[in-house]
């Protein structure tokens, strides 16, 4: 697990998350913290 660990945090050094450029057309509008209050929130209050 520990190897796993190491070589994942390498690969983020490396730009595994900048593969995909945030343009117009791939980035939402709404924020996370506004999708976790909109969405998110209300669906989970119905959670039993």
């Amino acid at each position: 697990m520990a190897k796993g660990m190491v070589d994942m945090m390498a690969a983020k050094n490396e730009g595994l998350d900048n593969m995909e450029p945030r343009t117009p057309q791939s980035t939402t509008p709404t924020s996370f913290r506004l999708w976790c209050v909109e969405v998110l929130k209300p669906a989970l209050s119905r959670i039993d």
